[in-house]
Formats: structure tokens, C-alpha cells, sequence
């Protein structure tokens, strides 16, 4: 077999680490692999890394423009600015490797520059199960090759006329990564956990005007404990993004009230795993949470008409409500009611991510990635 020299573009914070990094591993046992990032630590995904036994996997730090370096780092930028990044790299990317991979949509650069030539081809690893328009943009249609999580994702994409040429059905790598012992929990007591996990897109995220009543609503009772675990860039310095000042200080010291704004375990599955009852908007991380069924709750912040438009077909996992005055009662009905909202789940499961006994989601990626590598460059062996 004939290695090849694969890139895995990592701008991004670290919710999507856990949606490459086992593919990485994979391709790393034949091929020359290697993540392409900006100057940090990248704790998580050294550590990941060093967990998994990823030593032939190279982490290359590349900078960005100079003075947008300066400018980045004069405003507290954590990342820089993507579209500065890939054109300063551009070259070194385009002649160095044989296919290219990326969680996001930051290609255009590349694309253009790339022109004509067969290499590096572009590769489209989402980084978690669509649900939003956000998985079924025009740009699907600059990729060289697709990888798809089930069947779900694959006649979407298809009906959308998006689907490439070349593509695999691969199912959930996130899996891969997540260990099988279950977290320890933050609370003293047994009360049910219930996870509220609201989007940072500000015309559908709850957050924004309902939030601070649903922490209240958790600090008023003594049936649940909450864990308040956002979207890692529901506070960050981005486009109408909310402010962590935002959250009642007395809050953080609430007995029955976890606030985690961004760590690890927000991201590595941690709480999902935890939570007894799931209380979101329109984060695909519910997807997530059903790979095991439990209980759902949905907040229709923006009373949008949801009930034929599949953007938003996780909400038949659970009650939908409009205001927090209705959060008790449907509490309670998405555990009393649960049976009929199991099977659902089960079955938005089976298309959703496909499953297959004695390989995994990330070989299945790593394969289906070198036989189409071995077939475009064939002639060239």
C-alpha cells in the first residue's frame, strides 16, 4: 500500500477535536498524517493523543499573518482569524500533501488557489450529526470527497444535490474517542440531573430570553440538580454572543447547580453521559444524547413552526415548550411519557449513524479514505 501524506486543518475550539482525532488514528497506521494548527498548547488534543496511543500522528504549528498575529493578540483572540490563516499557509498546504481534511468551511482559499491541479484533494469531515441548514450549505459541493455519518445524512444531502461523487457512509467516530466508564458526578446527592445545553446562534438559542429564568427556576426546587452546560461558544467574542456577566454570580455557588462554561468534559461527552433528562434548542448535541435514550426537553425560544421542517426533527424526542412556566409539567411528561419518545429515538437513531459489528466509525473513515486516494492517484504508483 502506498502511504500518503494527509492534513487535518484544526482552527477551531475544542468541541471539534473529538470529531477527527480517532480518524487521525486510524489513517496514522498507514499513512503520513498530520494535524495543521495554529501556535498553542492544544491540551486536549495532546492529551487525547497521548491517551490514544496517537504518537505517529504530527500536531504542525503553522502561524498566521504577522500583523494579524499582533492585531489577534491585541484583541485576546484565543484562535486567529481563519480566512488570514489558510492564505498565509496556502502554499506550504497545496504542495505538501496529498489530501486535505476539514471539520468546517474554511476552504475557499485553498479551493481557488488549487485551481486545476489533481492535488490535494478535499475531504468534508462534519463535526457533529446534521441537523441544521448549517450541515446542507452550498459549499458541500466543494469537497472531493464526503464523509457521512447514516442514512439520514446521506438522502439529505442527495435530495439537496449536494452529495459528491465520492463518498462514505462511515457512522459516529466521536464514539470512538469517548471512554466507556461513566463520569463522576459533581453533585452530594442522587437527585436526577438534568443537562440544560443552549446553541450560541442567537435567532434560535434559548439563552438569550429565557436562560437566566431557567437557572432560576433549578435554583428555586429540590427535585433535580442541573448541570448548565452551553455551547462552547455560547460566550465567546463572536457575532451577538452573550456574556458570561450575564449569569447571576450566586449561581456558581448554587449546591444543586454545576456551571461548566467550556472545559473538557463539555465537549468529551462527560455531562451527556451523566444527565438523566436532556433540556436544549436547537444544539445537534441531542443527537448525541440518545445514542443512549433518555428523557428530552425542548426550548422554542423564537416560537418558530417547527412541526414540518426537519431542522428541527429532534424535537419529536421530547415536549416542546415556549416559556419556562411550562418547564415543571414537561419535565415530568418526558419521563412519564418516555416510552413513545424512546421509540423515536431509536429510530432517528438507526438513520442517523451507521453501525456495523467488528470495525469502527474511525476505520471505516481511514479505509474508505485510502481507497479513494488509491484510486485517484493510481496511475501515478
Amino acid at each position: 500500500m502506498r502511504n500518503f501524506s494527509i492534513a487535518i486543518i484544526h482552527l477551531e475550539a475544542i468541541h471539534q477535536v473529538y470529531h477527527f482525532v480517532t480518524i487521525a488514528l486510524a489513517l496514522s497506521k498507514n499513512h503520513e498524517v498530520s494535524i495543521l494548527t495554529y501556535p498553542g498548547k492544544h491540551t486536549l488534543l495532546r492529551s487525547l493523543l497521548n491517551s490514544l496511543d496517537g504518537g505517529n500522528v504530527n500536531i504542525i504549528e503553522r502561524p498566521t499573518m504577522l500583523f494579524r498575529a499582533i492585531t489577534d493578540s491585541l484583541k485576546g483572540r484565543e484562535k486567529p482569524r481563519r480566512g488570514f490563516w489558510i492564505k498565509k499557509n496556502q502554499n506550504y498546504i497545496l504542495s505538501n500533501f496529498d489530501a486535505v481534511i476539514f471539520t468546517d468551511y474554511y476552504h475557499h482559499y485553498l479551493l481557488k488557489a488549487r485551481g486545476s491541479l489533481k492535488r490535494p484533494k478535499f475531504i468534508k469531515l462534519p463535526h457533529g450529526l446534521p441537523g441544521r441548514s448549517y450541515s446542507y450549505r452550498e459549499d458541500q459541493k466543494d469537497f472531493d470527497f464526503q464523509l457521512i455519518y447514516g442514512s439520514f445524512h446521506e438522502r439529505k444531502l442527495a435530495e439537496k444535490n449536494l452529495l459528491a461523487d465520492h463518498y462514505a457512509i462511515m457512522g459516529l467516530p466521536k464514539l470512538d474517542a469517548i471512554p466507556s466508564d461513566k463520569p463522576n458526578t459533581p453533585f452530594k446527592d442522587k437527585k436526577p440531573i438534568v443537562l440544560y445545553t443552549p446553541h450560541f446562534a442567537y435567532p434560535l438559542s434559548s439563552w438569550h430570553d429565557h436562560g437566566v429564568k431557567i437557572l432560576e427556576y433549578f435554583s428555586s426546587q429540590d427535585t433535580y440538580n442541573l448541570l448548565f452546560a452551553p455551547h462552547i461558544n455560547l460566550f465567546k467574542k463572536i457575532k451577538k454572543s452573550a456574556e458570561a456577566s450575564e449569569i447571576p454570580k450566586d449561581f456558581f455557588n448554587t449546591p444543586n447547580i454545576h456551571i461548566d462554561l467550556g472545559s473538557q468534559k463539555s465537549v468529551d461527552m462527560s455531562y451527556l453521559r451523566l444527565a438523566d433528562i436532556y433540556l436544549g434548542d436547537i444544539s445537534s448535541q441531542v443527537y448525541e444524547f440518545i445514542t443512549s435514550p433518555r428523557p428530552c426537553v425542548f426550548v422554542n425560544a423564537k416560537n418558530v413552526d417547527y412541526s414540518e421542517d426537519l431542522h428541527f426533527r429532534f424535537w419529536q424526542c421530547g415536549p416542546v415548550i415556549q416559556s419556562v412556566t411550562e418547564l415543571p409539567n414537561a419535565l415530568k411528561k418526558s419521563v412519564s411519557e418516555f416510552d413513545q419518545y424512546k421509540k423515536i429515538q431509536k429510530k432517528l437513531n438507526a438513520v442517523n449513524y451507521y453501525t456495523e459489528k467488528g470495525t469502527t466509525p474511525s476505520k471505516r473513515a481511514a479505509d474508505a479514505i485510502t481507497s479513494y486516494l488509491k484510486n485517484c492517484f493510481s496511475s501515478e504508483s
